[in-house]
């Protein structure tokens, strides 16, 4: 089989396409954003056929569809998507929608082993949640579907002439999959209502079975794509994006800093009691990601340029607070959470705290405060995953900053990489999964082994922040007593009763 390789990331806010020459060279990229509705009581959704339309834009703007020999998809994860003659029977319900309270502390009830059996913490996110919502608002809308599908990039390959799958790495994020029996949680499935074949084939169980379908009469018509174009179902976005990055060796990790930032580590498969780390299944089970989050990463370094250096641009307080960088018996310790955490602990009640100020710590103390407690969680997360690496590739938008760089190398003890490029790298992992589920040759790799642009080494500063950790790790315990206080004061205070 010869023809370019294609990968498409659906991601919350758009789809992503890069098509590249099978020696990597990229040929052709497009980017189609689309709407997300929102509505009081949690409610998050897309609609599935703004997906479709969306893949229609961005392959047909290529401009080489129809050479594309391979097309691999990957997206967001943990959505519900009930489908019907490769339709959609209502709106995707998303990963963030929180709608589903009430139905989650059913589902503990009537699964008790259910996080251990999924391997990891269930909140009101979960996918079996939403399905026990959907079966107790809207039944028809889950009596008609044929299919559950998990994710946007099922959907629209799916839509496209695939059969209903999902990879192993999405379905260990939705509340449905047992682990240890490496098949759907037929106790979940059940007590949310739905019907045990209702959900898709799952993919990544052994290699080459990635490849879901080819693309059909109708699809190629409105894509471009030529009729029989092989479909491959990749990994969900965070480890296409892991994979993109540094590769799939075990003992591999990097670190994301946007708005909120997570570190992640690929570790070999064991039996763990779930915690606020995060395991999602990569194909063939013999690996775990393991994904530590902080809540508040670059949201919390904005609200305090805005709060501490207010009128200060980015570039300004780069420059003003990079001399302060030593003084750190002047910086308070933070918990950065402004709107709960969750790592090392979780935690939807905890808020930002600032503990040590003293008369000495100035505004600039403060702002590089939150720098430090962002970077602080996620080496907590680090250690208890046991990523220990002498060398952190960092990507994300926050990347950018020269001084959370330091902090972050002081923090964790290591030299810190930033790539020169780091387009899209869970579209071209997709690809480069299309191109092997297939057997097209290929010399695709990921970018962390193509070149670095940032070096950024520990400083002297790193012996005064590794004295601080354990302090700073009791602080979420000490604290959780007034942060349970205060969360009562809130609710009280939004239904109009006492707070005393």
């Amino acid at each position: 089989m010869t023809g370019l390789l294609a990968g498409l990331d659906l991601g919350t806010s758009s789809a992503k396409l890069v098509v590249l020459d099978p020696d990597g060279t990229l040929v052709a990229e497009a980017e189609q954003a689309y709407p997300t509705h929102t509505a009081a009581g949690g409610v998050v959704e897309q609609r599935p056929e703004d997906w479709w339309d969306a893949t229609v834009s961005v392959l047909q703007r290529s401009g080489v569809a129809a050479r594309i020999g391979a097309l691999g998809l990957t997206g967001q994860m943990q959505d519900l998507v009930p489908v019907a003659a490769r339709r959609a029977t209502r709106r995707a319900i998303l990963y963030s929608d929180t709608r589903a309270g009430s139905q989650h502390q059913r589902l503990r009830v009537a699964v008790p082993d259910w996080e251990y059996r999924t391997g990891n913490h269930q909140d009101v996110t979960n996918v079996a949640a939403k399905v026990a919502w959907l079966a107790e608002h809207e039944p028809q809308a889950l009596t008609r579907a044929q299919h559950l599908l998990l994710g946007p990039g099922a959907f629209v390959a799916h839509r496209a002439g695939a059969e209903a799958a999902c990879d192993v790495t999405t379905a260990s994020t939705t509340g449905l999959l047992d682990v240890g029996e490496r098949d759907w949680l037929n106790d979940a499935v059940a007590a949310a209502g739905a019907l045990a074949d209702q959900l898709p084939r799952l993919t990544g169980q052994v290699a080459g079975d990635a490849v879901v379908g080819h693309v059909g009469a109708d699809a190629a018509r409105e894509t471009g794509l030529a009729v029989g174009t092989p479909l491959v179902l990749a990994m969900g976005d965070a480890v296409s994006t892991t994979a993109g990055l540094i590769g799939t060796d075990p003992g591999e990790a990097y670190l994301y800093l946007g708005t909120t930032g997570w570190v992640a580590a690929i570790t070999p498969a064991r039996d763990c009691a779930p915690s606020p780390i995060h395991s999602l299944v990569m194909p063939g089970w013999e690996e775990r990601l393991r994904i530590g989050a902080v809540q508040s990463a670059g949201s919390a370094a904005a609200w305090a340029l805005r709060t501490f250096l207010p009128g200060t641009s980015f570039a300004e307080a780069e420059e003003r607070v990079a001399p302060r960088l030593p003084a750190v018996a002047d910086r308070p310790l933070c918990l950065p959470g402004l709107a709960g955490e969750r790592t090392p602990v979780r935690d939807g009640d905890l808020r930002a705290a600032f503990v040590g100020a003293q008369e000495t710590t100035g505004p600039e103390d403060l702002y590089l405060a939150v720098l430090t407690g962002v970077a602080m969680g996620l080496r907590h997360a680090a250690v208890e995953m046991g990523a220990t690496q002498a060398r952190l590739p960092l990507v994300g938008g926050a990347s950018g900053s020269a001084v959370w760089r330091q902090v972050l190398a002081d923090v964790f003890g290591a030299t810190v990489v930033v790539a020169a490029a780091a387009s899209a790298p869970g579209a071209v992992h997709a690809a480069r999964e299309a191109a092997e589920a297939t057997g097209l040759v290929h010399a695709l790799r990921p970018v962390f082994e193509t070149g670095v642009q940032e070096t950024t080494p520990p400083s002297p500063t790193h012996e005064l922040l590794r004295e601080q950790l354990d302090v700073h790790r009791r602080l979420y315990d000490a604290l959780k007593p007034t942060f349970d206080d205060l969360a009562e004061h809130r609710h009280l205070s939004t239904r109009g009763g006492p707070a005393a």
